[in-house]
């Protein structure tokens, strides 16, 4: 598979280690020598200097043969101009977009990149994971699905303790969750699984059950 991958950032030295160890073939585009170098000294032969959002740039990448384009730049601007060139001109199969600011997510849906990841929100959600003062955070989305993975905690507070799921307000998760618990390897939850303090569940959900969750688990707000 070959991926062409805009901007020289941590997150694309970490993605382009990965899909290296892979077997794939990758090359970063990056503006700047210093990012570039640094590149160059772990990943041989892996750069292009130029701008994603630049269609002779990705036209010197050979995104003509792009399986995969991945724009990764600190400006939200440049990581939308530069998939919709991915995507739309040059018909890339799989085009993704890095959001770095949250109130940028709709825009970049409205203008037709479905495939985004926002690096702030899963730091702040996996951040609540670690807190045990937050009941519920989510792990994951998979916006074309429809599809969110879901960490819940079982709290004092959440009066859910000591209950068997079908007789609580989350009976809905049966089947589709895993239970986590101290001392124990994770295991399937089904209608009788009893819910004990500490447990953690870790569920696929789709959208529309979100609001029954927050309700189940006393009105917690999930963070947009």
């Amino acid at each position: 598979m070959y991926v062409i991958i805009a901007g020289g950032g941590e997150v694309t030295r970490s993605l382009s280690r990965e899909f290296i160890e892979a077997g794939h073939e990758v090359l970063v585009i990056e503006p700047d020598d210093k990012q570039r170098e640094r590149l160059e000294g772990e990943f041989k032969n892996t750069t292009l200097r130029g701008h994603g959002y630049r269609i002779e740039s990705l036209e010197a990448a050979g995104i003509s043969r792009a399986d995969v384009f991945v724009s990764a730049t600190e400006a939200d601007e440049d990581n939308l101009a530069a998939c919709q060139l991915a995507q739309w001109q040059f018909k890339v199969p799989r085009v993704v977009a890095k959001v770095n600011h949250a109130s940028n997510r709709n825009i970049f849906r409205k203008l037709g990149i479905k495939h985004t990841v926002d690096v702030a929100a899963l730091e702040i959600e996996n951040l609540k994971v670690q807190i045990p003062a937050f009941p519920l955070a989510r792990l994951l989305s998979l916006e074309t699905e429809g599809i969110e993975v879901v960490h819940i905690r079982i709290t004092d507070d959440s009066g859910l303790g000591d209950k068997v799921l079908s007789e609580t307000s989350l009976a809905f998760l049966a089947d589709c969750s895993c239970l986590v618990r101290s001392g124990s390897s994770p295991q399937c939850v089904d209608d009788g699984t009893r819910l004990v303090v500490g447990d953690k569940l870790i569920c696929l959900v789709s959208e529309d059950m979100l609001e029954r969750l927050k309700a189940g688990l006393g009105g917690v707000e999930l963070q947009e």
